[in-house]
């Protein structure tokens, strides 16, 4: 019994240490180039709607701006990518001064236009990316952006519109949100539902674990029960067949 004992904790243990693996997966940069493929990368779909209450906004002229990221009631985000594209989809222009939970994505193929997180840790609102625009540009470009407040909680924010001159702000005609829907009616949950969300997994791993021990345990008391019935039948024939001797 002690060693199946042993063997329980040792994988009770394992599990508990592989939860944070689990629930905050690529914690050192976004997974994808693209914020529309988030839905069918590891995350799969995000159990927030549509950009459940996060937004982007843009100020200043003349190829010199800053992107504020806000955040609604929510305390902070785990992860990000931002990035900006020309009429053709194209990425272009440079992020500058980055906060020390950033940094540029730049297997995305354009060095210093997509940005990403560094690591894991709550970023809190408001979040402030300078951005320059490339001499010459022209036309509207667009802002694209997600965020991610864990792994199974994500959101792709509302693209934004803007000139790269005259600064003023527009919504792209015909945007649709990856994850359509409304508010981010998670927020309403307690507590104890987002905890059964992340680890229902091993929750239940756990309890399967547990009660194969609880089997297993029984089961051994019976054997050695039976044993010790065993030994003494033998033992009592044995005494008998000396006896008659």
């Amino acid at each position: 019994m002690g060693k199946m004992y042993e063997k329980l904790l040792s994988f009770i243990l394992l599990l508990f240490i592989s939860i944070p693996f689990y629930v905050s997966a690529f914690p050192n940069g976004a997974g994808t180039c693209n914020v529309e493929d988030m839905s069918s990368g590891d995350h799969g779909n995000s159990n927030l709607k549509g950009s459940a209450g996060y937004a982007l906004t843009t100020t200043g002229t003349s190829g010199n701006f800053e992107f504020t990221l806000t955040g609604g009631q929510s305390k902070g985000i785990e992860g990000l990518l931002v990035y900006v594209v020309d009429a053709n989809n194209k990425r272009l222009g440079q992020f500058t001064n980055l906060p020390s939970s950033l940094q540029f994505k730049d297997d995305c193929n354009v060095p210093s236009a997509t940005i990403t997180h560094k690591n894991k840790d709550i970023k809190n609102f408001p979040i402030n990316l300078n951005w320059n625009a490339p001499q010459g540009s022209s036309g509207n470009l667009t802002v694209k952006a997600l965020v991610v407040r864990d792994f199974k909680d994500w959101a792709k924010l509302d693209d934004v519109q803007f000139d790269p001159i005259s600064g003023t702000t527009s919504s792209p005609v015909g945007s649709v949100p990856v994850n359509s829907g409304g508010q981010d009616t998670s927020s309403a949950d307690s507590d104890s539902d987002n905890f059964l969300k992340k680890y229902l997994l091993f929750i239940i791993m756990i309890g399967i674990t547990t009660l194969l021990y609880i089997v297993g345990s029984v089961t051994e008391a019976m054997l050695k029960r039976q044993q010790v019935k065993s030994r003494s039948f033998a033992k009592t024939i044995q005494n008998g067949y000396d006896g008659s001797g």
